[in-house]
């Protein structure tokens, strides 16, 4: 099994709620989830609405253990790749059919919330921040892409940004409507609600995934289990031959700070910068500094202990060269992740263009939770034979 996280993240505190057993006999279902992550979750919690379908969900961890623990709840409409940028990319109209699909998974995350009564997803402001001069151009292009596409988005300058929120960047921008969640906890709510609606969940059992045929597949204790549609919703544990070429795995850092007695910047705005690879800060409920970044090339976890540290240390020094107020970090929980990114910056979300039963969603770059509820929404429309208008834009076999 892959590793996929070293170290403890914030989330892991948290006991599993739920008693379930490993798959221990040969089974039959309608459908086939694999992850119990954020996407796998989202998916089972979509087609349980579709009358009628048995829906079987199995993992080689336990619920929301893999790539999803490491997630820092980070929900923007705006992507790694800014508006602009993709504008120039792939064209106008897809480009703000994208940014359409991601201002509804947003609101349909929301939905899902509010309907569950979980309490878990806060509304947040997003300040984007010019790392350097040379990208003053960039972030103004941007304001006018996004001015353009109806988004609630203020361009500000050097000193508005230090006077309004206390952090030093040549310019920035403020967007509203983005939000942060506890994703474990936030999984486990669903997944609640999914146990309610029938869907059956197999943690501790590990598919054989290289065995899956056309209706079937293996779990590596030897059962089989038979299926109408398969959906592969595994995070970082594979990288699949039908999209090898497009995708690369890296490797990221992040710190958890202890709780704050006060506010460390006006309004806890969520802060991210135009350097690749960026910095991005939150906070938690209970008020702790959630900081990352330092990317590397590298598509396996470190281990080493004294590299780790001195990560967690630069890591500090960034926050602390970001913001006008000094901010005294003391960690409390840190951790690196193994990351995906595709090349043109879109995740690969949809059915095997070979195999119209098969599916994946792979939210792979910096927005995966919004990702993973536009792929649940999308393999939803496709299951029921309905029209996406999206699904074009973000099909695995794409030119």
């Amino acid at each position: 099994m892959r590793k996929l996280i070293n170290g403890m993240t914030y989330w892991d505190k948290k006991d599993n709620p739920f008693d379930l057993t490993p798959l221990r006999e040969d089974i039959e279902t309608d459908v086939l989830i694999i992850g119990t992550g954020m996407s796998g979750t989202l998916s089972a919690y979509m087609l349980s609405q579709v009358e009628g379908l048995k829906i079987v969900m199995a993992d080689a961890k336990n619920i929301a253990e893999g790539s999803s623990s490491a997630n820092t709840g980070l929900l923007q409409v705006m992507s790694d790749t800014m508006l602009s940028e993709f504008i120039d990319k792939i064209g106008e109209e897809k480009a703000r059919s994208f940014h359409k699909m991601c201002e509804a998974a947003l609101d349909d995350l929301f939905k899902i919330d509010e309907r569950l009564g979980l309490d878990n997803l806060r509304r947040r402001k997003s300040l984007y921040c010019a790392s350097t001069p040379e990208d003053v151009e960039k972030i103004k292009k941007e304001y006018e892409a996004q001015r353009i596409q109806g988004m609630s988005v203020s361009y500000l300058t050097e000193e508005e940004a230090l006077r309004m929120y206390r952090v030093k960047c040549p310019c920035a921008l403020l967007t509203e409507g983005d939000a942060d969640m506890d994703p474990v906890a936030f999984i486990r709510g669903v997944t609640k609600h999914n146990l309610k609606e029938g869907v059956t969940i197999y943690p501790n059992t590990e598919i054989d995934l290289d065995s899956v045929k056309e209706n079937t597949i293996q779990t590596f204790t030897g059962h089989t289990i038979s299926f109408r549609y398969c959906i592969f919703a595994t995070g970082y544990a594979k990288k699949y031959n039908l999209v090898r070429d497009m995708i690369s795995i890296s490797r990221t850092y992040v710190l958890v700070s202890t709780p704050l007695k006060h506010e460390p910047w006006p309004e806890e705005v969520m802060i991210w910068e135009t350097k690749d690879p960026y910095l991005y800060l939150r906070t938690s409920k209970d008020r702790r500094i959630i900081a990352g970044g330092l990317d590397e090339d590298v598509d396996e976890v470190m281990n080493d202990e004294v590299y780790i540290e001195r990560k967690m240390e630069e890591l500090k020094k960034d926050v602390s060269a970001m913001m006008a107020d000094e901010l005294l970090l003391d960690v409390d929980h840190s951790y690196n992740a193994l990351f995906g990114r595709v090349k043109d910056g879109l995740p690969l979300l949809g059915a095997d263009p070979t195999k119209s039963n098969h599916f994946y969603i792979l939210g792979y770059e910096g927005n995966g939770t919004v990702y993973s509820m536009a792929g649940a929404k999308i393999i939803q429309n496709l299951i029921k034979g309905e029209r996406d208008p999206f699904r074009e834009i973000v099909k695995l076999d794409r030119e």
